[in-house]
């Protein structure tokens, strides 16, 4: 993985294509490349690190004709080799990938019992060698291409680039939507990336098989041959403000934005609430799933279910689903909670949720992808673009969404909004030079701390692993986050003199518990920092304190934000790369 982006066109596709990969940057890359169709013969350039103008890039022709990828290694090392695209043995065409080919090395085998030669470490090669193999039985290219595509397990999702100038397209599980617009027709892993030209696309099903020639599109399935009908959809609010502006980075400029972006993620009516309410009311049991932050939000989204709407709800990673697929009931729902709208171990669960016949309802940030596809009942946060690959406002988007669907169950959806209003408006106040020159304080206190621990309990338990996997993504700090509870059944035992323990304390039952656990950690050397109600403020138990907003309810949202900011400024004490942190992406469309 992680972006592909295709052009062909009347305006220039180099531009069009190197635009669209920086559009395409927020997913998360090691390294990219561009490959143009000129006069018959493809060219191309790749180059590892961030995109950027190069030498080597400006000497490509100017086309109309184009394709990208920006890829985030999976099947070897992070090089210019394993750069893609990936060109054909006879230059008669090059591929891109989105995904993982899980059987290629019994291909790979094969195909060098069969004399192929592999100058790189991808699974991509693969299927490039499997495409010359079928083309020896076939004059037919489109064929070949088609029967190795059908070769391929796992999820997929391929780009070809002919001599002839014609692109080619196959999608399976790994995201891939056309724009339709004015001057030309795109291919993208994402809206997004062609937003500021069409918001008219066209979305792929699995096995849609793509081919656009001489500016005619036309789609087919794969496995039927059947040709597809071509529907035209137009995007609502679709984002092509993707600037920094006044800020230095991404990830500092979407944590301010929270103040109103909880807001917008509660715009929902009772009408527009009522199928899901309805729907959760009448389930067997409510399953919200997510993985990594959307894993945590849909922690919080199930615990106002269970504590404000007396619901039945289970929380489960994705990735952890399988374990309950024996106690599975037709008439349980599911409810998805991720932020691209394409996350690879979610997808495959509703999949599974969709044999047994359950209802399924998401809340995603992206517009068209697959999981909203996939839904009964869809959502979306409407946070706009979050171009950092570690995820704030998306975060409290969904948990505030989840907080006014709960309420909604027991009829107080006006008394939700009117909280999460004036938690907006405190927000507004709290995002100021002086919260900031606190949070720097900590962060310089922090820089040379390598393990730290938060503590969270009761409506702050998912906020403590969230906050901790924040500071974890952004700054390369050990630090986890547990529920308070655990302290004394084995966390305790790596506290030390010195060590950093965050406490998150709201002014609730679990208060005190909080405040014992805080002290037990003190006794033991440890440097205890409280997050939350300004009523704790002067405890003693607390070496620091930082103040947050707090509204009745929904103070765990609030209180994951300190968390957000340490990590951007301690990131930045350190001089970390803050929208881009190693080894991560923002979409992972691969198990």
């Amino acid at each position: 993985m992680c972006g592909v982006f295709g052009y062909t066109g009347k305006s220039v596709a180099n531009d069009m294509v190197f635009q669209g990969l920086k559009r395409l940057e927020y997913r998360g890359y090691d390294s990219w490349g561009i490959a143009v169709n000129n006069d018959g013969k493809i060219q191309m350039f790749k180059d590892i690190g961030e995109i950027q103008e190069r030498e080597g890039l400006k000497e490509l022709p100017q086309t109309t004709t184009a394709i990208g990828h920006t890829r985030w290694a999976t099947h070897g090392g992070v090089t210019v080799n394993n750069a893609h695209p990936h060109m054909a043995t006879d230059d008669k065409f090059t591929l891109v990938q989105n995904g993982i080919v899980e059987n290629f090395s019994q291909l790979k085998t094969k195909l060098e019992k069969l004399g192929y030669k592999f100058t790189t470490q991808t699974d991509t090669e693969v299927i490039v060698k499997l495409i010359e193999e079928q083309s020896k039985t076939t004059e037919d290219f489109e064929i070949a291409v088609k029967k190795a595509f059908k070769l391929l397990e796992g999820r997929n999702t391929i780009a070809i680039l002919r001599i002839n100038g014609d692109i080619l397209a196959v999608r399976n599980g790994s995201p891939l939507v056309i724009g339709k617009g004015k001057d030309g027709i795109f291919l993208a892993s994402d809206s997004l990336s062609f937003a500021p030209y069409t918001n008219d696309v066209v979305l792929l099903d699995d096995y849609d098989f793509v081919k656009i020639s001489n500016g005619k599109l036309h789609i087919e399935n794969v496995l039927t041959g059947k040709e597809k009908k071509i529907v035209v959809q137009k995007l609502k609010n679709t984002y092509t403000n993707i600037e920094k502006g006044k800020y230095e980075h991404f990830m500092i400029k979407e944590i301010v934005e929270q103040e109103k972006t909880i807001f917008n993620a509660t715009e929902y009516t009772q009408t527009e609430l009522k199928p899901l309410v309805q729907a959760i009311q009448e389930a067997h049991r409510v399953y919200v799933l997510g993985a990594g932050t959307a894993g945590f939000a849909a922690g919080q989204i199930a615990y106002f279910l269970r504590n404000i709407a007396k619901i039945d709800t289970q929380e489960v990673r994705s990735y952890e689903f399988n374990t309950y697929k024996n106690i599975l009931k037709k008439d349980d729902l599911i409810i998805a909670v991720s932020q691209s709208g394409e996350t690879a171990d979610t997808i495959e669960v509703l999949e599974m949720a969709k044999k047994h016949g359950c209802k399924i309802a998401s809340i995603v940030n992206m517009l068209g992808t697959t999981i909203s596809r996939m839904s009964d009942f869809k959502y979306y946060t409407n946070a706009g673009p979050e171009i950092c690959v570690a995820s704030t406002k998306v975060f409290t988007a969904q948990c505030a969404w989840g907080y006014i669907l709960a309420k909604t169950i027991v009829g107080e959806l006006k008394e939700a909004k009117k909280n999460v209003t004036d938690l907006s408006n405190l927000l507004t106040k709290y995002f100021s030079e002086k919260t900031y020159s606190s949070i720097e304080k900590i962060a310089k206190v922090l820089k040379n701390k390598e393990h730290m621990f938060v503590l969270g309990k009761g409506e702050n338990a998912y906020t403590a692993l969230e906050g901790a996997l924040k500071i974890k993504e952004i700054s390369y700090k050990h630090i986890e986050g547990f529920a308070a509870g655990e302290l004394k059944h084995g966390v305790i035992a790596l506290v030390a003199k010195g060590t950093p323990v965050f406490g998150i304390i709201s002014n609730d039952e679990d208060c005190k518990d909080l405040v014992s656990g805080m002290e037990q950690v003190r006794a033991r050397g440890a440097m205890t920092i409280g997050i939350g109600d300004s009523k704790f403020s002067k405890l003693e138990v607390f070496d620091y304190f930082l103040v947050v907003p707090q509204v009745e309810e929904i103070s765990n949202i609030s209180n994951v934000i300190p968390f957000q900011l340490i990590s951007y400024f301690l990131s930045k004490e350190l001089g970390n790369n803050i929208d881009k942190p190693r080894n991560l992406a923002k979409s992972v469309t691969v198990k």
